[in-house]
């Protein structure tokens, strides 16, 4: 009966035992972060190595971090399944590019793993394994066709994903210890596909209020909205871009209008101009890189008869719109028109009211033939 007791005694210990193995085994987890910056343009060639094709070991913002969750603060040796998606602009659908078990890895409380870590030329303390490596060779030569004529990552969707295992593992049969994924998003090829254009206000056009509103036409997600002051001494809007008075300087995301704010570090002012520009940012692994619109020049003044002229002259072409067009060109456009005298027709002056009723008489004239001169006094 003894004997019977202390066998039972004994498989009742070894269950416990093995059930406590077992619990402990199951119970074991690792937090994964991956550190993996967006970028709306990616230089290829600073991660792959231009001899070996292989990952950069020098490439930083690149980070896997594993922390032991339980046991807490222990020791966990594990291996990292790596699996990298490509979905390229067009595409239906994504393709695996590359995956692969690593190297058994020993965690104790955390650790971080670099791209040296995971290259061939680094320290390869998580190199892949070769033995179960698996490269998707023809969507590598899109992507490598690719870069050789732009040294860029092809756009499209670029999913990363990493599960932590136990040690020896080499396949995904085994339950993982814990595991992150994230997507990456390339839009552009070139900073150069970050379109931006004005539509709002029209080069030459004029506002009779000082907080305007500006609107654009863009892809590009974040924009930098500049208003400087146009000089007398300066000959064009590049001039007052370069040497000019910054009013605005102003970085908005998802939107595409602005009225002038409060907030400017300088009001606008009666009877100037001003040249507006929008410089669509787009993120690279190299830093910010603008794409700039066409600048605008416009006007804070209550310039009506210069504003009825444009409107009603703007419809005609040839030596009646190069005449008109000289009296407007650039820094023409710095400051309002004086009022130097009266506008008479037939002797009788006319006012703001008048001059715009005989404009409208006259476009509304199929047969009318115009011509202008001017007289230098």
């Amino acid at each position: 009966m003894k004997s019977i007791q202390m066998k039972l005694s004994l498989f009742m210990l070894a269950v416990i035992t093995l059930g406590l193995c077992f619990t402990n085994a199951k119970a074991q987890q690792v937090h994964a972060d991956l550190n993996f910056n967006d970028y709306d343009v990616i230089y290829l060639i600073d991660f792959i190595d231009a001899k070996t094709q292989a990952l950069n070991s020098s490439v930083s913002g690149i980070s896997l971090d594993l922390t032991v969750v339980t046991p807490q603060r222990g020791k966990v040796d594990v291996c990292v399944y790596l699996e990298i998606q490509v979905q390229l602009r067009g595409d239906s659908r994504p393709a695996i590019l590359v995956s692969g078990f690593s190297r058994d890895i020993t965690i104790i409380g955390s650790r971080t793993l670099t791209a040296n870590d995971f290259a061939r030329n680094g320290s390869g303390v998580a190199l892949l394994k070769p033995f179960n490596y698996v490269m998707n060779a023809s969507l590598r030569k899109r992507i490598t066709d690719f870069a050789l004529t732009t040294p860029t990552a092809p756009p499209g969707i670029y999913q990363i994903t990493v599960k932590v295992l136990p040690a020896g593992s080499l396949s995904l049969n085994a339950a993982p210890y814990g595991g992150v994924s994230k997507s990456i998003v390339v839009p552009y090829a070139t900073p150069d596909e970050a379109l931006v254009e004005i539509n709002d206000p029209k080069n030459g056009s004029f506002f009779s209020n000082l907080a305007p509103t500006f609107s654009w036409t863009t892809n590009a997600s974040t924009v930098k909205v500049s208003v400087y002051e146009a000089g007398s001494n300066q000959r064009s809007p590049q001039d007052a871009l370069k040497g000019g008075n910054p009013y605005l300087v102003k970085e908005l995301t998802g939107t595409t209008s602005l009225t002038y704010p409060q907030d400017a570090s300088r009001q606008l002012q009666e009877n100037k101009a001003y040249v507006l520009q929008v410089e669509a940012e787009v993120l690279t692994n190299r830093g910010v890189i603008g794409n700039s619109s066409l600048p605008v020049v416009f006007r804070i003044t209550n310039d009506n008869v210069g504003k009825m002229l444009d409107n009603f002259l703007s419809t005609y072409t040839g030596g009646v719109s190069g005449i008109y067009s000289s009296l407007r060109a650039e820094q023409s456009n710095w400051v309002a028109w004086q009022a130097y005298g009266n506008i008479t027709v037939d002797g009788g002056i006319l006012s703001e009211t008048d001059l715009q009723n005989l404009l409208r008489d006259l476009a509304s004239n199929p047969n009318l033939n115009l011509q202008l001169s001017v007289d230098n006094q």
